[in-house]
């Protein structure tokens, strides 16, 4: 985990020359602060020099509150806002509270609009994630960045907001959740795929040699790998035949049967649906996918 137990709170303003190359989204401003003072007031309609910007604020510890139309809601540990200037918003340090303490990241630019307009219609403005997120670990991790190296033009401004910009979708899509430990139940199934694939397993087959029902079966073993057994087996079998297209010159029948399918029809249907190209297409480019990994995903 990125801590910044040692770091001292500060903030960054930025207001680089306006290159048409970076137009789409830039850094506006970045920070590390605490607020002990009633005096930290906020008011998203009267911000008439942040026109068009995108804030993200996470709290570290205390707390403050942020008030959005008639809604108010406390913004605790473990739970970020996420606004547009303008809009009918004030966030602030209540009188009960001691301290607010939190990082933030401001942006400006099309693109920022597009995704905070995504995020807020999927989840509204209030989101709850551990210190230990991903997304979290992007932010603290630029604004290290911005201390140690320094955000000195444009085209780092906005290599860095796309960076924070693709953490947060990954935050939205579910992608960048801390993976669980896998049990040794799912891991005995792994490992029988991964050394049976080219028999024609059922998932009836899978699921006896863990012990657990179908059903249950299916269900854990998405929980932890976000993917059915099947999908984790057919991409074992498609990464195996991608080795051999490209390094033998075994016919597609000779594969199929070698990945765990009857005939190479259907290997050679299940192979486009899910590399994007014939089986025979992908052999021909065989010089151009020499010294790459074809990941699947």
């Amino acid at each position: 985990m990125l801590s910044l137990t040692h770091d001292k709170h500060q903030s960054f303003l930025y207001r680089h020359s306006k290159e048409p190359l970076t137009k789409d989204v830039r850094i506006s401003s970045i920070g590390f602060e605490k607020r002990v003072s009633t005096d930290y007031y906020w008011d998203g309609r009267m911000r008439k020099n942040n026109l068009n910007h995108y804030i993200f604020q996470y709290t570290l510890s205390g707390y403050g509150e942020i008030r959005v139309g008639e809604q108010i809601l406390t913004i605790e540990p473990g739970q970020a806002f996420i606004v547009k200037i303008p809009s009918d918003h004030c966030y602030y340090l209540p009188e009960g509270s001691p301290e607010w303490e939190f990082i933030f990241i401001t942006l400006e630019g099309p693109k920022a609009e597009e995704c905070w307009d995504y995020v807020i219609d999927q989840f509204g403005i209030h989101l709850t994630l551990d210190d230990t997120s991903p997304l979290i670990f992007s932010l603290k991790e630029i604004y290290q960045f911005a201390v140690k190296e320094g955000i000195g033009d444009s085209f780092i401004s906005s290599a860095k907001a796309y960076e924070f910009i693709m953490s947060l979708y990954r935050f939205t899509k579910g992608l960048d959740q801390v993976k669980p430990e896998i049990p040794n139940d799912i891991r005995t199934a792994i490992h029988f795929m991964t050394e049976h694939y080219h028999e024609p397993l059922s998932l009836e087959e899978i699921a006896e040699h863990t012990g657990l029902s179908k059903y249950y079966f299916t269900n854990k073993f998405q929980k932890y790998t976000n993917t059915t057994p099947i999908q984790f087996l057919t991409t074992i079998r498609m990464e195996k035949a991608m080795e051999l297209l490209l390094k033998t010159n075994k016919t597609l029948h000779e594969i199929a049967i070698e990945t765990g399918y009857d005939n190479a029809n259907y290997f050679s249907k299940v192979f486009k649906k899910l590399i994007g190209m014939s089986a025979d297409s992908f052999r021909k480019d065989k010089k151009m996918l020499d010294n790459y990994h074809v990941i699947i995903n």
